[in-house]
């Protein structure tokens, strides 16, 4: 089955920061990334700080955090984002999805390095496997 995504997400694990418009900061991980967004996941805990109860509108917006994302080899980058959904995937995991809403232009410079350079790694790891 092929991935029908308009922006194609990269599966890794890149440490992450994400905080609220009230400071709350929490340290985790993003297990995908794209040039639109990004799914961090967290513990319910969490999710109910960023998210109370799982939602993730608030005065009939999208709940908007910030996230420093470090990308191997690309340094670090910083975006402002809105949650598109959030869900629990076990007893106390969650996963938050998030779509960019602003960050600098190098900071989007980096992210597209690392998402071409990772789909090539992959593409690659896949041309050795079905030799």
């Amino acid at each position: 089955m092929s991935e029908k995504r308009l922006y194609p997400r990269v599966a890794a694990t890149l440490p992450a920061v994400i905080a609220d418009e009230d400071g709350f900061r929490y340290k985790t991980v993003a297990l995908n990334a794209s040039s639109d967004g990004l799914c961090i996941q967290c513990d319910t805990a969490a999710r109910n700080i960023f998210t109370p109860g799982g939602s993730f509108i608030r005065d009939g917006r999208p709940v908007e955090l910030y996230v420093w994302l470090d990308l191997p080899n690309n340094g670090q980058l910083s975006a402002r984002c809105h949650i598109t959904f959030s869900r629990r995937i076990a007893r106390d995991v969650c996963q938050i999805g998030m779509r960019y809403m602003d960050f600098d232009q190098e900071g989007y410079n980096k992210l597209l390095q690392f998402i071409e350079s990772s789909a090539s790694s992959n593409e690659t790891c896949s041309a050795h496997i079905s030799n």
